[in-house]
């Protein structure tokens, strides 16, 4: 007799992810009016080094790795605000209108590190910096910034990585480039200033996004470059997302009922369902 297998089964296994080639070391996805954003390291994984050779790409609607913008150095997080596309690239905040492909803004943040991630609110950008352990908040229009947080790195495991702005509340992953520690799931309110954990998942994480039911979804590089990504509820019940190691699993990002996964060190975007 033949088997079938259930649509329920068929999604726990992750029988739906789809794999996307031809990136370049790819760090971050971010979804902007159903176009998919994707920056890239360069050739080799080299997040703190002043090539040239990054950029972001565009994944077009036939699974093809097009390139958008080019000649950045080792470009991160990104965040879409009044056309324009903004991406962190080591030690400075650039930004690139959408239409014309042109720079129209650049703000070195100084004494930075090593930043990483973007999330906004409107006017407003949070930029977090894995190395110094700070988080900025950057006022667009002055081109001024302010710290917000500055995050104990032997705390809480690492310093700030991926960041999810929720109203009020800023969600911080923490991640220790040295992978001497295991980073944690923060939470900090934008108004009284608290900063307290959100979660007891550990490791070295990465991205952090929410489903549409709430979620927090968490990736973690894991261990051996078993890259896995995290689910906790709003209950902080904690489970796996069904889907194969991943070699670098990077700064994540859901939108349209899709979690789009950098695979860093397979030069993959794999997305779920």
């Amino acid at each position: 007799m033949k088997k079938t297998i259930s649509l329920a089964l068929m999604m726990s296994l992750g029988l739906f992810a789809k794999e996307y080639n031809g990136f370049q070391s790819p760090e971050s996805v971010f979804v902007y009016e159903n176009q998919v954003y994707v920056s890239n390291l360069g050739q080799k994984v080299a997040p703190l080094e002043k090539d040239n050779d990054g950029s972001i790409m565009i994944l077009d609607s036939q699974g093809r790795a097009k390139p958008f913008i080019s000649n950045l150095n080792a470009p991160k997080g990104m965040s879409v605000i009044n056309g324009v596309l903004y991406v962190s690239d080591i030690d400075s905040v650039k930004g690139f209108d959408l239409k014309s492909k042109k720079e129209v803004f650049n703000l070195p943040i100084q004494n930075a590190i090593f930043l990483n991630d973007l999330a906004s609110e409107g006017e407003s950008l949070y930029v977090s910096d894995t190395g110094s352990g700070a988080v900025h908040k950057i006022d667009l229009k002055n081109k001024t910034y302010t710290t917000v947080v500055n995050i104990d790195s032997k705390q809480y495991g690492g310093g700030p990585n991926g960041l999810l702005l929720d109203k009020d509340t800023l969600y911080i992953v923490t991640y220790d480039p040295n992978q001497k520690t295991n980073g944690v799931v923060l939470k900090l309110n934008l108004k009284t200033q608290k900063l307290e954990r959100f979660s007891n998942i550990e490791g070295a994480l990465d991205g952090v996004a929410k489903d549409e039911k709430g979620n927090l979804l968490v990736s973690s590089w894991g261990e051996n470059l078993q890259g896995k990504v995290y689910k906790i509820t709003p209950k902080g019940e904690v489970s796996e997302v069904k889907v194969r190691p991943i070699q670098g699993c990077a700064d994540i990002f859901y939108a349209n009922k899709k979690l789009y996964i950098p695979a860093m060190l397979e030069n993959k975007v794999i997305t779920l369902p």
